[in-house]
């Protein structure tokens, strides 16, 4: 993509995410788009979807990666610390491959009760963040140059 068209996008996007709106677009959102169950269920059992869903997800089925998805990102923000910037795209695009999974395998599930089910709500959530952090691996707007500060505002 050209630099210039590149910028016309973020701008767009900075001004739309600014705005007050946005969030609460957001808020509201999370009581109007219900969880999806393939054997349905009465309104009055959507917190109990949910519940189901999360407790039984897909993910549990890949428990053999969890341990590569503690180190990677790690392994990334040590990296950080020495090579700056140049990891930023890596960094970005990690995170935004981890949004993705955690869209799929974390708000996915088939159960006895629901058949199968999807925290509908989260699961667009998750894909709109991974759909940022994508963006940013285009964008490179992302700067891990330390800044100087006084020692004591460290730790905020």
């Amino acid at each position: 993509m050209k630099e210039e068209k590149i910028e016309n996008i973020q701008k767009k996007l900075e001004l739309i995410t600014g705005k007050w709106w946005f969030f609460l677009i957001f808020i509201l959102i999370q009581f109007i788009i219900p969880p999806y169950a393939s054997k349905g269920y009465k309104l009055a059992e959507q917190g109990m979807v949910i519940g189901e869903i999360l407790d039984h997800p897909i993910a549990h089925n890949y428990t053999k990666l969890y341990p590569v998805f503690k180190i990677i990102p790690i392994i990334l923000v040590i990296s950080i610390f020495f090579l700056r910037n140049k990891v930023t795209r890596l960094f970005s695009f990690y995170a935004a491959i981890s949004y993705v999974l955690f869209a799929f395998l974390q708000n996915i599930a088939v159960t006895e009760k629901y058949g199968l089910g999807i925290v509908t709500i989260n699961f667009l959530m998750f894909l709109v963040v991974a759909a940022l952090w994508f963006w940013e691996v285009i964008a490179r707007k992302n700067d891990f140059t330390p800044r100087k500060q006084q020692f004591w505002k460290y730790w905020v």
